[in-house]
């Protein structure tokens, strides 16, 4: 309906202001009507009949014009195809009469040379010829000659098939057709005789006859071919003369030489008289009547004159069977052009009452669009139709209003009769007027377009944004403007909270990741660096676990002013989330301006942070990346300034660092090997290594401890200290230690029933390990595992072990030495155990760091010091194993201080468990 209605108030500017005021007294016509007298609504009754009259006789009257025009047309067509039919079946009688007349040419062109030659041979052989000698003169394919040779006397000389001559004909020779024509005739040419039959024979067959001469010219004989008819004609397609066509050889005596009909019979029909006369040319088309050939079936016929020969071939086509298939056209046609008048009477009948119809609503149509006025006028948006003005060459240079609505004009600060008429390149009003026109050409282009316009901040207050959409109905553009503020408003609240950290107040993680990339563009362009400083704060989880995370957001919230105030006014402030921020320093002539706008960061954090909670300190930890010195994109700069922050935290805190590529390069070292090692406990690269401990006085081995090894893919076997520092740095080595103890236990109960099934083997269990997981299980699972007995398990533990928990700790190692296995301090000396420690807790042996051991014998301190660990472990009731041994200056000083267990590389090397009985044996 409101694309009518554009369509309708778009016809014509020049006259828009008289439609209006028609459209008024029309208004008023129908205010009023209810108020007329009759006779009025008659009169009006009967002008709205006279209009609706004409589509009513109208279409009728089209109908009757299509309905006649068809069927002239159709006849017209229908003769043309049947004169094409006539000449098609014309052509074709034509083309087999030439084709057949072609074939017999040659075929009796064949027999005159036989004849010839047998002629020739006979004269040759002095009339004695002989039967093998004939039949390689004529040649093996010509065996279906029927040949015979008559002397002058009309005796048969010669046969090559006696049943091809009746008695009678043998006897009454001289009287044959051929033989009268022979004797008779001074010309030496082949005579052609009419058909015969034989009694009781059903084929015909035709004579061909030549003379014989003698050295003098004289007659000598006659030579006589007989030939079956049916072959004198080549075979055709039945279907395409019909039924009652036939082809057939006339000689110019009128009598048929040979016949060919597919459905027919073989005799041929009596040529008609006027066929006879026209057969004096050498070709033709002739139409005969079945009342002139006495069998009552017309016929196209064509002939065609045999070369060389007095014969002429007749092709004849059966009208009413060729006609078949026309006719059936032909009454088809006609059915279908019925049928089609009945469809043109329906499509008449429903055009007449749709035409009516779209009378009436076309008027009802005028009366709505009255009321989609009031609608417009009524409603929040603005409405345009404008149309294009076009310069030289067709080309839009303008817009001209055709029309609008009251809104729409308000929104150009203008009434309707003022903006109606204008050009939009000349409205003032504070519209873009040019990009305008150029959202109306984009329309015009492509038929739809919309566009969002500012109104300038002078002009007018409301609206300050406007949403214009351009639709095209044929040559003019329907426009829509609509109030956009308050969704412009609306939209930029929600970028703006998109881009801002909601607790600081600062740009977030999405701010500076769409920024970021236009201050590296602005650095490149103006030649400068740009630094990416990552700040960590030191020391927030404790302010959050100990005032509670209110006080930390209020700790944040002081940080991101603090930070302000210490960079310079055009740097940027970041909150990445957390206890992170960034500080963005752009267009640096050198990365120094970065290091002092650092060193402010850290003197604006050595004041102490006042919150509601109290007093908290925190430091903070930077990473400094420059452009493009450290980076060339935005991921690599930001990533580099995280990993110098990180060597910031991991040097001290409380600093900064400039981004070190060798630092990198070692995180990324460790990354690696960290990776391998995952690897490799997944893949159970491990090996387990044996070193011996003995008594000290008898030198008997007393126990093993397992020391892991890692057999490294490429790098070969690597010692603990090169992977389990890492491992107890990544958490690994909790599960390294569950495959340790698991690799130990199955070496030992490899071994049950040897010789080592007595030295049980001591296993080295990490702090982590202990603290962090349930030892006691892991053993005991792998005791069960195994099958082996808990005397023959050893664990060592460090001092670090022990003072996490110590009650904790003390339950755990009761409940594994409640198992039966044996437990060692190891590395005694170098933790921070305590004489109450050990006393409560359940260790049998406490083995004493090398450290001591290797200061046995060069001072006295160092003697003084080992007896007294010797002293205090007998006294809790420990054995004493010394770790280091290295020297025999070693062995003696221990044995004079009562050491009970010795363990170092003097006595036994680690080795591989296939190498103890070697390495044991030596020692021996």
């Amino acid at each position: 309906m409101r694309m009518h209605a554009i369509r309708a108030q778009a016809q014509d500017m020049s006259a828009k202001r008289e439609r209006e005021t028609q459209a008024r007294h029309q208004r008023r016509e129908e205010t009023t009507m209810d108020e007329m007298p009759g006779p009025a609504l008659k009169s009006r009754a009967l002008r709205a009949m006279r209009a609706d009259s004409l589509p009513i006789f109208a279409w009728p009257f089209f109908g009757l014009i299509v309905a006649c025009t068809c069927w002239v047309y159709l006849f017209q067509v229908l003769d043309a195809e049947r004169t094409q039919f006539e000449r098609r079946a014309y052509e074709t009688a034509t083309r087999i009469a030439v084709n057949q007349a072609a074939q017999l040419s040659r075929d009796l062109t064949m027999i005159d040379q036989i004849l010839v030659l047998i002629g020739s041979h006979w004269q040759a052989v002095g009339g004695k010829p002989e039967q093998k000698t004939l039949d390689e003169v004529v040649g093996p394919d010509k065996a279906i000659l029927n040949i015979s040779v008559f002397s002058p006397r009309y005796e048969m000389l010669f046969t090559n098939s006696p049943s091809a001559w009746g008695e009678e004909e043998l006897k009454t020779a001289g009287s044959l057709p051929f033989f009268a024509e022979q004797t008779k005739s001074g010309v030496d040419a082949m005579f052609i005789g009419a058909p015969r039959k034989l009694p009781g024979q059903d084929e015909y067959f035709v004579r061909f006859s030549r003379k014989i001469l003698d050295a003098s010219g004289n007659l000598a004989g006659v030579v006589v071919v007989a030939l079956d008819s049916d072959s004198l004609m080549a075979p055709y397609d039945g279907g395409i003369l019909g039924q009652h066509g036939f082809v057939a050889s006339y000689g110019i005596d009128g009598a048929s030489r040979a016949f060919r009909a597919e459905h027919a019979g073989r005799q041929p029909p009596v040529i008609p008289l006027s066929l006879r006369f026209a057969l004096d040319t050498s070709a033709g088309n002739i139409y005969v009547s079945g009342k002139d050939f006495g069998d009552s079936v017309n016929r196209f016929i064509s002939w065609a004159r045999v070369d060389g020969f007095p014969i002429v071939v007749i092709a004849a086509a059966d009208q009413t069977e060729a006609q078949a298939a026309m006719n059936e056209r032909r009454l088809l046609s006609i059915q279908i052009a019925a049928g089609a008048n009945l469809v043109l009477a329906a499509f008449v009948i429903i055009a007449t009452t749709m035409s009516v119809r779209f009378h009436r609503e076309r008027r009802q149509l005028e009366l709505s669009q009255a009321a989609y006025r009031k609608a417009t006028e009524g409603g929040t948006e603005g409405f345009f139709i404008c149309q294009p003005v076009h310069g030289e060459g067709k080309v839009i240079v303008d817009y001209c209003i055709v029309d609008c609505n009251e809104r729409g004009a308000a929104m150009l600060g203008s009434s309707r009769q003022s903006v109606i008429g204008q050009r939009l390149l000349g409205i003032q009003g504070g519209l873009a007027a040019q990009p305008a026109k150029e959202l109306l050409d984009k329309a015009f282009r492509q038929g739809a377009a919309e566009e969002d316009f500012q109104i300038e901040p002078d002009s007018r207050s409301e609206p300050q944004h406007l949403r214009m959409g351009v639709v095209r109905s044929e040559e003019v553009l329907a426009i829509t403007v609509r109030d956009v503020t308050l969704e412009k408003s609306h939209m930029a609240d929600l970028e703006r909270r998109g881009n801002e950290d909601t607790l600081t107040g600062l740009p977030n993680r999405g701010w500076i990741r769409r920024q970021l990339p236009a201050m590296l563009e602005r650095a490149d362009k103006a030649g400068q660096k740009l630094a990416v400083l990552f700040v960590d704060l030191d020391g927030f989880k404790l302010v959050n676990d100990t005032f509670g995370h209110g006080a930390g957001d209020e700790v944040l919230q002081h940080v991101g002013k603090r930070l302000k105030v210490a960079v310079r006014p055009n740097d940027h402030v970041i909150r990445l989330g957390g206890d992170e921020f960034v500080v963005v320093l752009e267009l640096l002539a050198h990365e120094s301006e970065a290091e002092h706008v650092a060193d402010r960061i850290l003197h604006a954090f050595q004041a102490p942070f006042t919150t509601s909670k109290g007093t908290a300190s925190v430091g903070t930890s930077i990473g400094i990346s420059v452009y493009p010195c450290d980076a060339k994109d935005m991921e690599t700069l930001y990533q580099h300034a995280d990993i110098a922050m990180y060597e910031a935290k991991t040097s001290g805190k409380n600093r900064y660092h400039l981004f070190n590529s060798a630092f990198y390069d070692a995180m990324r070292a460790r990354t690696r090997r960290e990776k391998e090692l995952r690897a490799a406990i997944a893949n159970n690269e491990f090996v387990m290594h044996y070193q011996a401990r003995v008594d000290c006085r008898t030198s008997k081995v007393t126990s093993l401890e397992a020391l892991v090894r890692w057999n490294h893919p490429l790098e070969g076997v690597l010692a603990p200290d090169e992977f389990i520092g890492l491992a107890e740095e990544t958490g690994l080595i909790l599960n390294l230690g569950e495959l340790v103890i698991d690799l130990v236990c199955a070496q030992i109960a490899r071994w049950s029933g040897g010789v080592y099934a007595s030295v049980p083997v001591s296993i080295n269990v990490s702090s982590r390990q202990f603290n962090e997981r349930d030892i006691r299980e892991s053993i005991g699972d792998a005791l069960a595992r195994h099958g082996i007995s808990a005397s023959s398990v050893e664990i060592e533990l460090t001092e670090s072990s022990m003072v996490v928990d110590p009650r904790r700790t003390a339950d755990n190692l009761q409940a594994i030495h409640a198992l039966g296995v044996r437990l060692l301090v190891d590395d005694f000396g170098t933790g921070y155990s305590s004489l109450s420690m050990l006393h409560n807790m359940a260790f049998d042996l406490l083995k004493v760091d090398k450290s001591f051991t290797s200061r046995l014998g060069k001072d006295e301190n160092g003697d003084v010091f080992f007896q007294a660990i010797i002293t205090m472990a007998h006294s809790l009731g420990m054995r004493v194993v010394a770790e280091g041994v290295e020297t025999a200056t070693q062995v003696r000083i221990l044995q004079a201080l009562g050491c009970d267990e010795l363990q170092g590389f003097h006595l036994f090397r680690p080795v591989p468990a296939d190498e103890l009985p070697h390495s044991l044996e030596v020692a021996a």
